[in-house]
Parts: C-alpha cells; sequence; structure tokens
C-alpha cells in the first residue's frame, strides 16, 4: 500500500512540475513549491486511504466485521441450524483475489417432513453453500447445491438477511451452539 501511496504521489509530482511552465525565479523558490506539493498530495491521499466516505468508497468486511457472519433462525425451518461465515476470497491463479469476501453457509434441515428441527444433526446431516458479499448490504448466494437458484439476492434489513421471496433470516444473538453436531462446537471450514 505504502508502494502504491509513493508511485502515486510521484507520478503526480513529477506529471505537475512538467507541466509548468519554466520559472525564472530562484531554484530555492521551486523546491519550496515542490515540497509544498508532495506535503498537500500526501495528507490528501492519506485522508481518502483512511476515510472511505471520502472515497465513496464501501468495502466489505469479513469475520466478525461483517454484519453478515453469525447464527440465523430461517422461518421455513424453525429451530435448524444456519450458520454464515465471511471469509476472504481465494487466490487466483496470478496471486491476486477478488475484492469481494466469501459467503459460507452451512445448514441442517430436519429429517422429518414439518420442516421443524427438533434434534441435533450429525456432521454427515450438514450441508454446505457459498456465495459472494456484494457490499455491507447485498449478498448473491448459490442454493443451486440444494435445488434452488444460483445468484439468490440476498439483502441486510438491519436485523437480518432478507430475501426476494419475503423468508428473513434472522440473527441470533449469542448464537445456536445447540443446533450444531454434537461432536463439535464449532463448525470449520473445509
Amino acid at each position: 500500500m505504502v508502494r502504491v501511496l509513493f508511485t502515486f504521489a510521484s507520478t503526480l509530482l513529477t506529471t505537475s512540475l512538467a507541466l509548468q511552465a519554466p520559472d525564472l525565479a530562484p531554484a530555492r523558490q521551486g523546491r519550496r513549491q515542490a515540497l509544498s506539493f508532495i506535503g498537500t498530495s500526501i495528507a490528501g491521499i492519506a485522508s481518502v486511504v483512511t476515510n472511505p466516505e471520502i472515497a465513496k468508497a464501501d468495502k466489505a468486511r469479513t469475520g466478525p466485521n461483517s454484519v453478515f457472519q453469525g447464527d440465523y433462525d430461517d422461518p421455513m425451518h424453525p429451530g435448524c441450524l444456519r450458520q454464515v461465515k465471511v471469509v476472504g476470497a481465494p487466490l487466483r491463479g496470478d496471486g491476486t483475489r477478488s475484492s469481494n469476501p466469501v459467503l459460507e453457509i452451512t445448514g441442517y434441515d430436519s429429517k422429518g417432513s414439518s420442516g421443524t428441527c427438533t434434534d441435533r444433526p450429525t456432521r454427515s446431516d450438514l450441508w454446505k453453500i457459498s456465495g459472494t458479499v456484494k457490499s455491507n448490504e447485498q449478498v448473491l448466494i448459490d442454493f443451486s447445491p440444494k435445488g434452488g437458484p444460483e445468484n439468490l439476492v440476498g439483502k441486510w434489513d438491519g436485523g437480518g438477511i432478507v430475501f426476494p421471496d419475503g423468508n428473513k433470516w434472522t440473527k441470533v444473538t449469542g448464537g445456536t451452539n445447540d443446533r450444531r453436531p454434537k461432536d463439535m462446537s464449532t463448525l470449520k471450514s473445509d
């Protein structure tokens, strides 16, 4: 990041100096102008980098900093496990990664036809799906492994994830440890 800022500041300085008409003033005045320009440029760049609102950037967050991370109640499957984790995007072949974090959802649907979970799952009962965090208010989830749509939009409404059909997964403060398999207290990514 420092290298990028330095390169950017150097480019601005070089470009601005090259576009200026030759100054017949003493060289001392030229150095003062250059140093003043560098200082102002660095301050401006630093304020944009440290305050994303200035740059009008809204970077999606990962881990506990993401509003999406946590355990949820799904009214379509009462009492069933719905755990959402937000992790950084995987590395691409060229060593870069997408700016959009990955959503990992682990869940369990009841063994009965009622849709209500009254029992705890085993590890083999769990299903996993994934998605992409587009912003701090929107995700795209791939429900196709469960027979659903491939890019279902979910929107954060302050208390949970709302889907286009009106279903809302409500975030559970403190988690739902009693919905996880007995042989594991936390679910780890594969």
